[in-house]
């Protein structure tokens, strides 16, 4: 459906009435919502967004932060549940990448593919969605920043960065610890958690972390008789701290953690056959195989493990070491960074019970960073902050896709032996099968290197105009080199190589032409540079003690590179960098004596040349092509109703658009009818709901003199959204309300706690993301979210 600039502004009048409605209410999960009772007064919330410790309310951007505590107790494992609760942010697991979304812009499906959202964990950058996979674990505080970060994070910030911050050890603190467990006996869940810190002496602090967890999984596969997806994971961290003198600051992180799981929570939302080889396998092969398959997105699946186990192992190290020194009259910085990971993934993605399509991933990942800055007091008329910042890695994966033609050998046949009607490799006037050709497996495989050096240096400076007006202005500027290698065959099933006078390797290789996914280049090694200057102007204007307004206009980019598919071609071999320039302008304000807050921002980013990833029925085409719009209003806001009741949330309203996009992915329908490209010019983006919110109502009280009773009711609400990039009806999540709650019995001295978790109350079954059936036009899956869930939590500190 197209959508006019009349109908655009009409229905954003009407969003924004509405949220500014819902504002006046008072809400903000933002702002984490932590209150000193005997003041009366909202807690200040410290936040490093600016790569200096300031309160929330003083950094001229929009910014949600939660911290630690927050997100432990109600009981938030990863980075993709923590987006439920945030407006204008989606993360979520695909079939190749974690899908990461702000403000309705990310990165499409391809292995090459970095992040259009920056992941920061300790100061150490992670671009890699597999860097990020240990669950939420001790943490200190996750911020969320939105819009173009070029200046002080650099390159792939475009539409914004999270930046996560590890709880540290504490030189001379006092020796502490705690023990978290999570119990959920639907799904057979349950996690421990164990902290231990304390100042060995007065100069060097130790914090231990250990978490183990592990579930059965929400799904049934009806196939194979057994729920999915199950999974184990392990998180080891030592954290260290030492302050040799004041004016001399260490920590030094060491993490390594483990996930694996076995099958998973991919199920066929949609089965609406289109042509021969569908029909044949969704009306007459699906149903032998597995009488029980359902299409109907109710928690079933039926994936088959005959190629190879739908599995998952993925190992993680990572190392920090952050070094801070004072010196004249500011600080000078030390960030490194030592980022590892190795992942072994087999995925059924056919998501049918039949051997046909499966995919085996294996990576082997290394990065090493380093960043050194100064920044002055932030006390002076004039005040900077400057540094230069280097990082190398390593990226080396191999790809096998194995294809099964046992169950679909009597559509093959026909077409082989029917003259020109498969007509691959050149054989347009001859049946095929007269040839002495038949069907047969195959394997396409790929192998790709890639080796990344990035240099970067930046400044900013603020100028204290006066008292209430300053300018912050500045720049950055990034050198990057890649050099690749890829290399991708197509061989009989089972064999390591294509031997031309192997007269089933030659039928192997037909095969896959007659399917249409044969390899085009078999072998490319090429490399590039890219160097970019990216600007950044920002005023702050505090209009009197409780109110600020802001504006800013920064520039950013993502870097380009090469197409890791096998489906690689001459024409798309090669995508360049896309660019962003983002406007924004806001307030932010204090209220009722320090009892509320309500913090606004309006914002528009344009992106050019845009990477993306187009779907053409049997393989994917990479490339810039498009051009895109995002812009919109965010509010947050939180009041204290009285000692014991608080009122907080944050809602948005998201219009983020292709402003050209005459060469986008078609559907399958249109695909069947013979088109190759179609135009999305004024059509939405993926995974951009128009207008979100979450509300959140919090209670607190004293039980008799020893006991403190807690609880909270938590409402998020999303706009329908594709969660795919043909924006096919078949794959949009829809408009939908998901509450979550927590009661918690605690002792005055908070030694222990005891708590009753639940989420998505009203058991909503949505999707986070999902794709058309390879090969299989008309078939639709999705990757399901949680459904309701009830949990037992108990935590006994010491």
């Amino acid at each position: 459906m197209k959508v006019t600039n009349t109908t655009r502004m009409n229905k954003s009048k009407l969003a924004m009435a509405i949220g500014a409605s819902m504002m006046l209410s008072g809400y903000a999960m933002a702002e984490e919502q932590e209150t000193d009772a005997q003041a009366g007064k909202l807690e200040v919330i410290q936040v490093t967004a600016t790569k200096r410790t300031e309160s929330i309310q003083d950094v001229p951007m929009s910014i949600t932060a939660i911290n630690g505590d927050k997100i432990e107790k109600a009981g938030i494992e990863d980075l993709s549940e923590m987006s439920n609760y945030i407006p204008n942010l989606t993360i979520a697991t695909g079939a190749i990448n974690t899908n990461v979304y702000m403000r309705g812009v990310g990165s499409g499906i391809n292995r090459s593919f970095e992040q259009s959202v920056g992941m920061f964990i300790d100061g150490i950058y992670m671009g890699r969605g597999k860097q990020f996979r240990a669950p939420f674990m001790d943490l200190e505080r996750a911020e969320v920043l939105r819009g173009p970060q070029g200046i002080l994070f650099g390159k792939n910030t475009i539409a914004g960065t999270i930046n996560l911050t590890t709880a540290k050890a504490e030189a001379g603190g006092d020796f502490e610890g705690k023990v978290t467990l999570d119990a959920e006996p639907e799904y057979g869940s349950q996690g421990v958690t164990a902290v231990l810190a304390s100042g060995l002496t007065d100069e060097l602090g130790v914090r231990l972390a250990v978490k183990s967890s592990s579930t059965d999984g929400y799904m049934e596969n009806t196939n194979l008789d057994r729920d999915e997806m199950e999974t184990k994971e392990q998180v080891v961290r030592l954290s260290l701290n030492w302050q040799p003198s004041a004016e001399l600051d260490v920590n030094l992180k060491l993490e390594q953690s483990n996930f694996e799981s076995t099958g998973g929570t991919g199920q066929i939302t949609g089965f609406e056959p289109i042509g021969g080889l569908a029909q044949y396998v969704a009306l007459g092969v699906v149903p032998a195989l597995d009488p029980d398959f359902d299409a109907d997105g109710n928690l079933t699946n039926s994936y088959d493990i005959t190629l190879a186990p739908e599995s998952r192992d993925i190992d993680n190290t990572n190392i920090a070491l952050n070094i801070d020194y004072s010196l004249g009259d500011g600080t000078l910085t030390f960030v490194t960074g030592l980022s590892e990971y190795d992942s072994e993934e087999h995925q059924d993605v056919d998501f049918l019970p039949m051997p046909f399509i499966n995919t085996s991933d294996e990576h082997d990942f290394s990065q090493v960073s380093q960043e050194i800055r100064y920044a002055t007091s932030g006390n002076n008329t004039f005040d900077f902050i400057t540094g230069v910042y280097y990082q190398n890695s390593e990226l080396e994966f191999d790809v096998y896709s194995q294809v099964d033609v046992t169950y679909i050998a009597p559509v093959l046949n026909m077409a082989f032996a029917a003259p020109g009607s498969a007509a691959p490799l050149g054989f347009p006037d001859n049946s095929l099968a007269d040839l002495g050709i038949a069907p047969d497996g195959f394997t396409r495989s790929t192998n790709y290197t890639q080796d990344t050096e990035t240099f970067s240096a930046f400044f900013q400076g603020t100028y204290n105009v006066s008292n209430d007006f300053r300018i912050i202005a500045g720049g950055r500027y990034t050198d990057e080199t890649k050099d690749v290698m890829r290399q991708s065959l197509i061989q009989e099933q089972g064999k390591s190589y294509y031997n031309p006078a192997d007269m089933a390797g030659l039928n192997a290789l037909v095969t896959a032409s007659a399917l249409k996914v044969a390899v085009v280049l078999p072998e490319h090694e090429d490399s590039r540079s890219e160097g970019h200057f990216t600007p950044s102007v920002k005023f702050q204007y505090d209009v009197n003690d409780n109110f600020m307004v802001y504006g800013t206009a920064e520039q950013g980019f993502k870097s380009g590179g090469f197409n890791s598919s096998a489906d690689a071609t001459v024409a798309n071999q090669e995508f360049e960098e896309e660019s962003a320039v983002g406007v924004e302008l806001g307030f932010k304000s204090d209220l009722l004596d320090g009892a509320a807050r309500l913090n606004m921002a309006v914002f528009r980013t344009e992106f050019d040349d845009l990477q993306v990833t187009t779907w053409n029925g049997f393989g994917f085409e990479v490339g810039n092509a498009a051009e895109s719009v995002t812009q919109g209003i965010e509010l947050d806001g939180v009041v204290m109703l009285n000692d014991n009741w608080t009122l907080s949330g944050s809602a948005s309203y998201l219009d983020s658009y292709y402003s050209d996009y005459a060469t986008g992915p078609c559907t399958a329908e249109q695909i069947a009818t013979g088109m190759v490209v179609c135009d999305l010019t004024d059509e939405t983006t993926p995974f951009a709901p128009e207008v979100s919110a979450s509300i959140f109502l919090d209670y607190i009280t004293e039980i008799g003199e020893s006991m403190e009773f807690f609880a909270q009711l938590n409402v998020n609400f999303k706009d329908d959204f594709f969660y795919d990039t043909d924006l096919d009806p078949n794959l949009m999540q829809e408009a939908h309300t998901k509450v979550n709650a927590r009661i918690a019995l605690a002792s005055i001295e908070e030694t222990w706690e005891l708590a009753l978790i639940g989420k998505n109350l009203t058991d909503e079954t949505t999707f986070a993301a999902g794709l058309d059936v390879p090969l299989v036009a008309g078939g639709y899956m999705g990757y399901t979210d949680a459904p309701r869930t009830v949990s037992v939590q108990g935590t006994y500190r010491f």
